[in-house]
């Protein structure tokens, strides 16, 4: 299979997703990817380019080893980490993805409602994404589409879909940022993504009182900014 290397994968709109209040989700609203890189191909994944609004879920060091390719007066990009600079380096051989996300739950919660809360309120198309798309972006998206009642199971289709793109994101990440190499755990993208470790989340949210609203509440999001996520994206 032949890997474009100029344009950016793991990109799609998030919208036409069933929620089980019987709404769906809109598009051109959320959008995912891995990392942007400079010059790429304007995609045809989306309708609207560049977003508006981008999260940026990497590490401060990931973040500040070049300036973010679609910062400009159009576009906000906000820093929003998941994981620290020591949780984003450390060795990954011997962590299942499914402890790397329930440290990201456990450490980073109030982080989490952050997202929620630009996404309710920044002007949009909004872009969520990390290095390789995959990890951060999937628990990140997963908490937006939950609190926007889409189904579990669209929910880990959704991030299951991110296997496909892998080889392509990795040939960006060599091409495009080489410092990644000695930051980045790179097996761990090897290893590719786990349905399980994703469901694992999931359950985390609705076992908490509440479900996943009351968990998002308890890290700091508030009535109005979920509404306002609701009404905005389904």
């Amino acid at each position: 299979m032949t890997i474009d290397i100029d344009v950016l994968p793991n990109l799609r709109d998030l919208g036409g997703l069933d929620t089980y209040s019987g709404r769906r989700t809109r598009t051109g609203v959320l959008y995912r990817s891995a990392l942007p890189a400079p010059d790429d191909t304007r995609p045809t994944a989306v309708t609207e380019w560049p977003a508006r609004t981008v999260i940026d879920l990497r590490s401060p060091r990931e973040f500040a080893t070049r300036a973010h390719p679609l910062q400009s007066e159009h576009t906000a990009v906000h820093l929003v980490s998941l994981l620290t600079d020591a949780e984003v380096t450390e060795p990954s051989s011997d962590l299942r993805l499914a402890e790397i996300y329930q440290g990201i739950l456990t450490n980073a919660g109030g982080r989490l409602a952050d997202v929620l809360q630009i996404a309710a309120t920044a002007p949009g198309p909004l872009l969520l994404h990390c290095a390789a798309g995959k990890d951060r972006t999937g628990v990140a998206v997963a908490l937006l589409l939950r609190v926007a009642a889409v189904e579990p199971d669209d929910i880990i289709a959704d991030y299951v879909s991110t296997d496909e793109h892998m080889s392509a994101v990795l040939a960006r990440i060599t091409r495009f940022a080489p410092e990644l190499g000695h930051t980045h755990p790179h097996d761990r993208d090897l290893r590719g993504v786990d349905p399980g470790a994703i469901e694992i989340v999931l359950s985390h949210w609705e076992s908490h009182p509440g479900g996943v609203l009351g968990w998002v509440q308890s890290h700091g999001a508030t009535d109005e900014t979920i509404q306002l996520w609701i009404e905005r994206f389904t």
